[in-house]
């Protein structure tokens, strides 16, 4: 069977809430966007998370892959095609004909595999390492065309590529000249280029000429700047000071629809929640994972993480998906738990931990945590605080004990193979490596039937709820609010909204 983008239906009925185009799009103006972070480079591989950034690397890289919010499906931007004929064991990849970098160097099979080497490369600490070291190697087929050879097969490999640094593509001339110079004078092949750059304050891009894709993009400008306080950005709108901010907090959606302004927004499957190192104790043991489960409060951690706007995940699909199944993800029973913990303190394993903490919400996270678990006795958790610079590695390299992350997804074929399968080990950060998951996930992936692949993806929701590899507190949002003359915003998955697409209404 060939596995092409037409194959990538993500399984979801789209979600994505589109403010009024206000008509045909117009040209000119300067759009003022408030990210969730702050840039301290433009190397793709410093990049941590697609969502944090989607507008300045979108606007500077432009997008390899483009999902279709009617459909799910992943289409080409910068490449022509993207297939594999033997179930994902190697994928043939084509750039887009006459595609070249903003310094007139080409966009061809040499510049993916530089930059796909590179993100694996450990000495440059990629977040993104762990999805690039599935490809084994690259092979240059022709000057357009590049063979990813994988470690293991992975038919889902494509749905992953939007949610990590693969998804964009620097110039190997540039990156050669070093990253203080690269800093200077970022190159891809995107919509918009470097005007200047203050660090720790505003990233100003201006409108590329010569994008491939015209009429796009339709702005003269952007000011951006990234502000990782949620209520900082919203005041930021509210005081007249940007256009458009990111947002993936329930409470800051709520106040800012309250405040007049335009909530477009995009709740994937999945969510955020613990996720366990099942391949260290306390946590290789699963009756610890159960334990925990059981013993936390979601309703009540989740109220005090999103400030009372809880959004517990009850289900692994929302209920507008073709794969929803009402089988719960977690129960809540202190009694269980309690008799759990008793039992491993007998046999000498008490169950204590580390949660990891990074800077941001993490502390409100842990101390929720630690308020619930302090009402059970024979377990124990601590803070591990970590800097901001580790986030994403932590995960990858396996140096944790429990860390908030994510199990969202929009296309279940991609991102939970590659999350749950235990031979997904590059990817796998949970190192859950179950037999019987692992059949039900390859069923799942292999299924053409929507009957079948609905009954294999059950079974991977009992079992999650069976294993306990995560346990998740909070829905995963990916959205923007915005003034109402900010038009051409589309949210569907990751690195959205493009910032070609976006227009202001003069």
């Amino acid at each position: 069977m060939v596995l092409a983008l037409a194959g990538c239906a993500s399984g979801q009925a789209p979600s994505s809430v589109a403010p009024s185009t206000g008509g045909e799009p117009v040209a000119g103006g300067t759009l003022r966007v408030l990210e969730q972070a702050q840039p301290t480079g433009f190397d793709p591989v410093q990049v941590f998370s697609s969502t944090s950034m989607p507008v300045t690397y979108t606007a500077l890289y432009g997008q390899f892959l483009v999902p279709d919010p009617e459909t799910g499906v992943y289409e080409c931007g910068q490449c022509e095609s993207f297939t594999t004929e033997d179930g994902g064991a190697t994928w043939e990849v084509v750039t887009r004909k006459g595609l070249t970098f903003t310094d007139g160097t080409p966009f061809d099979a040499e510049a993916l595999k530089y930059n796909w080497d590179r993100i694996k490369d450990p000495a440059l600490g990629s977040a993104s390492a762990g999805i690039a070291s599935q490809i084994d190697h690259i092979e240059i087929v022709d000057e357009r065309t590049a063979k990813l050879v994988m470690v293991v097969p992975n038919p889902g490999f494509i749905g992953l590529m939007p949610i990590y640094a693969l998804q964009w593509i620097a110039s190997p001339t540039a990156l050669e000249k070093g990253t203080e110079e690269f800093n200077k004078n970022p190159i891809g092949a995107g919509p918009f280029v470097l005007d200047s750059w203050t660090p720790n304050g505003v990233l100003k891009l201006k409108k590329n000429p010569d994008y491939y894709d015209a009429p796009r993009p339709y702005l003269d400008a952007l000011e951006i700047q990234g502000v990782p306080d949620n209520a900082q950005r919203l005041n930021g709108l509210i005081s007249g000071g940007a256009d458009l901010i990111l947002n993936s907090d329930a409470s800051i959606f709520a106040e800012g629809k309250a405040a007049g302004f335009t909530e477009t927004n995009y709740t994937f499957n999945g969510g955020i929640g613990f996720m366990l190192n099942t391949s260290k104790p306390p946590f290789d043991d699963v009756r610890a994972r159960n334990a925990l489960a059981y013993a936390l409060n979601l309703d009540q951690l989740s109220d005090a993480v999103t400030k009372g706007y809880p959004s517990v995940p009850e289900t692994l699909f929302t209920k507008d998906s073709p794969f929803y199944e009402d089988i719960p993800l977690q129960t809540y029973d202190a009694k269980k738990a309690q008799e759990l913990f008793d039992e491993l303190a007998d046999e000498g394993n008490p169950v204590e931990f580390a949660y990891t903490v990074f800077p941001g919400p993490g502390q409100t996270v842990f101390d929720a945590l630690q308020a619930q678990l302090s009402t059970y006795e024979n377990v124990t958790v601590t803070a591990d605080q970590r800097d901001t610079s580790e986030q994403g590695v932590v995960g990858t390299t396996g140096d944790y004990q429990v860390l908030t992350s994510s199990l969202a997804f929009s296309d279940p074929a991609s991102r939970l193979w590659a999350t749950l399968h235990g031979d997904a080990e590059r990817t796998n950060y949970s190192r859950i490596n179950d037999p019987e998951l692992n059949e039900a996930l390859d069923a799942a992936v292999a299924a053409t039937d929507p009957a079948e692949q609905k009954k294999q993806w059950a079974t991977v929701q009992e079992l999650l709820a069976e294993l306990d590899p995560y346990i998740l507190y909070q829905q995963f949002f990916n959205g923007t609010l915005s003034a109402s003359e900010v038009n051409g915003i589309v949210m569907y998955g990751y690195t959205t909204p493009a910032a070609a697409d976006l227009w202001l209404q003069q």
